[in-house]
């Protein structure tokens, strides 16, 4: 199965002062760019967008995009924290050609 990269992007819908102040608390456990199995969400202090990066395998890439959407609704959901835009790319790993020199 091909291997892909997803980077899933979306923005908080307007975060209420208590849910501002848990995800403020937590910005620098979010701060970590790359890709992992498991999923990195990533924000910044103006709480406007933010990322999740993860690698998925899958024969579709449509199927990759909806579990990596999917995946990170779920964190969002579980922590309380309001979303909305919620839209994914998947580039394929195996189809990435590195050229030399």
């Amino acid at each position: 199965m091909p291997t892909y990269r997803v980077l899933v992007n979306g923005k908080f819908d307007h975060p209420d002062a208590d849910t501002r102040a848990r995800l403020l608390a937590e910005l620098d456990q979010h701060q970590v760019m790359g890709f992992t199995e498991d999923g990195l969400l990533s924000y910044s202090a103006h709480l406007g967008a933010f990322t999740f990066r993860i690698t998925l395998r899958g024969e579709e890439e449509r199927d990759v995009l909806d579990e990596a959407e999917l995946k990170v609704m779920d964190l969002l959901d579980a922590k309380g924290y309001p979303y909305r835009d919620v839209a994914g790319k998947a580039t394929c790993m195996d189809d990435i050609k590195i050229r030399r020199r």
